[in-house]
């Protein structure tokens, strides 16, 4: 009897088993490859370096802001109205007002020391000074530029301000922290860009440095060489803030550095 009825337990299981509905078995995420595309437009897309379409631009632009992806020479083509919308909307706006809100908070809250010449290094375009209306005519960034093109852009001096770093900018002077400007822009577009920036609002600076006319030194290099020689010139850098990692990368970036959106493009 007791055999028997074990024996029922288990064909009963063995029923119940079979009736009940398989669940689902959870799929690997499936990750982008040039199989997702035509192979053919995969190997011009890589021959042209080209960026390489992405099913979801926002999780694109995502990794652009956190140096996931880098060395890309365009935006991928499928992302231009992403792009567009992002930089033509509140949401940029809200996104740099958010950096630089945090930046003045921080620096707020410091005790400054009287013995040193207190200073917060500032990018210059995409920072201080929008190029958009120039990327507006070349997709968003989707398609390569004629760098002569970009040099008559800045020769005409029209770059627009962005409002919500001029703040921090003006800001931290009454803190007692006084601006200095570091831009991988040539030395030979300095007048030009002083008068772009007095246009925008920017009346004041301890000092703005220029890359040397022709140098063909990678930006990180350029400006962690020139913040080192503010450090040992007796300066002290508070803050940092620019829109490319190359910005505040290397040494002496200062006490904190704060980092802009940028979708546009990338640059070491």
């Amino acid at each position: 009897m007791k055999i028997l009825s074990l024996s029922l337990l288990f064909f009963l299981a063995a029923t119940v088993s079979q009736a009940r509905p398989s669940l689902p078995v959870p799929k690997v995420i499936e990750l982008l490859t040039s199989t997702n595309i035509i192979e053919d437009e995969a190997e011009l897309l890589e021959k042209q370096q080209l960026a390489i379409n992405y099913h979801n631009c926002r999780s694109w632009h995502l990794g652009v802001e956190t140096s996931n992806i880098i060395n890309f020479r365009t935006v991928p083509a499928n992302c231009k109205d992403y792009v567009e919308d992002y930089l033509t909307s509140e949401q940029y706006r809200a996104d740099s007002k958010t950096v630089c809100k945090e930046a003045y908070f921080y620096a707020k809250g410091l005790a400054l020391k009287n013995d040193t010449v207190n200073v917060w290094i500032f990018d210059l375009d995409e920072t201080l000074l929008s190029n958009v209306p120039f990327y507006a005519q070349y997709g968003y960034g989707t398609e390569k530029q004629d760098p002569n093109a970009f040099n008559k852009w800045l020769e005409a001096g029209e770059a627009p301000v962005l409002p919500e770093t001029l703040h921090l900018y003006q800001n931290i002077q009454e803190l007692g922290i006084e601006p200095v400007l570091i831009t991988e822009r040539y030395q030979e577009l300095e007048e030009v860009t002083l008068k772009n920036l007095e246009a925008a609002g920017f009346t004041y600076w301890r000092q703005i440095l220029f890359k040397p006319t022709g140098s063909n030194t990678k930006i990180s290099n350029f400006k962690s060489k020139e913040r080192k020689k503010l450090v040992r010139s007796g300066h002290t850098i508070i803050g940092n803030i620019g829109d490319q990692w190359a910005d505040l990368a290397k040494d002496s970036p200062g006490r904190r550095t704060f980092k802009l959106p940028n979708p546009l493009y990338y640059k070491n």
